[in-house]
C-alpha cells in the first residue's frame, strides 16, 4: 500500500511549476516577435511619410468623384438591366446556333440552326433600345429645313494675310 501522506506531497511539490506555466501567454501571430539585443526601429523615411501623405490627400479629394462615378455607373446599370435580360431571352440555347464565323471586313455572324425551333420574341425593352432615334431615321425625322444659301462675296470686308 502507498502511504497517502506520501502522494499529498509529490502532489504539493509539483503544483507550483504548473501553476507557472498557466501564466505564459504565447505571442499573438499579427505582433512582431520580441527583439532581444536588436536595435531599436528607426523613424519611418521622410519620403515615405510624403508620399503617404500625397496618396491619402489624393484619396480624400478623389472620393466624392469616385462616389458618384460609382452612383452613375449604378444608376446606368439599372438602365441597361432589362435589355441585357431581353438579350439573354432572346439567345436561348446555344445549341441552337452554329459556330461563329468571321468575315473578311471583320463582321462575325452567328447563325440559328435550320433544325432549332423558332426564336423567341424579341422583348420590350430591347426592341425599344434598337428602335431608331427621329433624327437617324428618315423615315420619323421631320424634313430637313433648306439652308440658307451664302451671301455672296464682297471684297471689301474681306481681310488681306
Amino acid at each position: 500500500m502507498r502511504n497517502p501522506l506520501l502522494s499529498l506531497i509529490l502532489c504539493a511539490a509539483l503544483m507550483p511549476p504548473a501553476a507557472m506555466a498557466q501564466d505564459y501567454e504565447p505571442p499573438l501571430a499579427d505582433e512582431p516577435p520580441p527583439s532581444e539585443g536588436l536595435p531599436a526601429p528607426e523613424e519611418p523615411d521622410p519620403l515615405e511619410r510624403g508620399l503617404e501623405n500625397f496618396m491619402r490627400n489624393l484619396l480624400q479629394q478623389a472620393e466624392p468623384h469616385l462616389d458618384r462615378l460609382g452612383r452613375d455607373l449604378g444608376d446606368t446599370l439599372g438602365a441597361v438591366a432589362p435589355v441585357l435580360q431581353d438579350i439573354g431571352q432572346l439567345m436561348d440555347d446555344v445549341r441552337n446556333y452554329q459556330a461563329p464565323e468571321r468575315l473578311e471586313n471583320g463582321d462575325i455572324l452567328i447563325r440559328r440552326r435550320a433544325d432549332a425551333p423558332p426564336p423567341p420574341p424579341v422583348g420590350d425593352a430591347l426592341r425599344d433600345m434598337l428602335r431608331p432615334a427621329p433624327e437617324d431615321d428618315p423615315r420619323l425625322a421631320p424634313p430637313p429645313e433648306a439652308t440658307p444659301p451664302l451671301p455672296e462675296r464682297d471684297p471689301e470686308s474681306e481681310i488681306e494675310l
